[in-house]
Formats: structure tokens, sequence, C-alpha cells
């Protein structure tokens, strides 16, 4: 059974039953339940599109970073990429907790286990990572998501940020 499954099952049983509660305990057990779904803590950066809490895999809705052993080319010379990229994100998120909210796609997460998130630093309401290294060029926006980030990489890419240099 599912942990936000189990949590509405004690939410009910300890408000007393789901048909014989008002209206309003209904919509804060729907409530409890969507919190459960939340991810709060303090992550380990695997990459820079890639989050773990400790072992609950969190890919970065909406961006595409490069993998931490990749290399670019600029001008003829190559340079690691994927590890700046990587760096970026662990000294973005630092020692702040994390709060990343799921997404549900129609396709699916691209990896079994993986979830897919927007992550907000100190908590939702914080600055938005995902956003963040998108604007500072350490990640690219997916098409296939609908081109939520299309304007901050092309602010990126103007300004010879990141992966634009």
């Amino acid at each position: 059974m599912k942990r936000s499954s189990i949590l509405v099952a004690v939410v009910m049983a300890v408000l007393g039953g789901w048909e014989t509660t008002p209206a309003a305990s209904r919509i804060s057990v729907h409530a409890a339940a969507a919190a459960a779904t939340e991810i709060v803590g303090r992550p380990r950066v695997v990459d820079a599109d890639t989050l773990d809490f400790a072992g609950r895999i969190v890919d970065l809705y909406g961006i595409v970073g490069p993998a931490p052993d990749q290399t670019c080319r600029v001008e003829g010379r190559s340079w690691p990429c994927g590890m700046e990229a990587r760096w970026a994100a662990i000294n973005r998120v630092g020692r702040h907790w994390v709060a990343c909210v799921p997404v549900e796609r129609d396709s699916g997460a691209p990896r079994t286990g993986v979830i897919q998130a927007i992550c907000y630093l100190a908590g939702r309401g914080g600055p938005e990572l995902n956003a963040w290294l998108v604007a500072r060029g350490w990640a690219l926006a997916d098409p296939a998501t609908g081109g939520r980030y299309f304007a901050a990489e092309s602010m990126a890419r103007r300004a010879a940020r990141g992966l634009w240099r």
C-alpha cells in the first residue's frame, strides 16, 4: 500500500470515517494526502537535473542537464560541462532544505521509480531550483514538457551563461 494511501486511511480513522465526516473534513483528508506526496529534505545532488532524497530519486521536471561525465566544446576546446553543471547545482542547493512537488505526466516518468518534480529551496514558496538552473545556463528547457523554461534558456544563451559560454 502506498504511503499516501496509508496516510488517508489513518486520517479517515481519526476523523471517524469517510462517509460520516462533514465536507470540510473530507477536504482536509484530500489536503493531507496531497501533502504526503511532497518530498522534503536535504538531498544529494546526483547531476544537474537529478536529486537523491535518501534513495528517492527526483528528476527536475521540465529541464535537461548534462551528465556529470559529459564534456562540451567551445572554440575547439573541451571542458567538463557536466561536472561544472553538477557543481553549480550542489552550490545552489547548499545546506538548504528542498521541497519537491511531483508533477504528473501523461507519459509517466522516463525511468521506473523516478519522480519528476518542481523543486524549491527552503521549502515551497522559496526560489525554484529548476528555473534557476536553466536561467544560469546549467540545464536546458525540455521541449517535451511544454516549454515552461524556454524564455529562461533563451536569456541564458544570449548572456553566454553556463553551457552557453
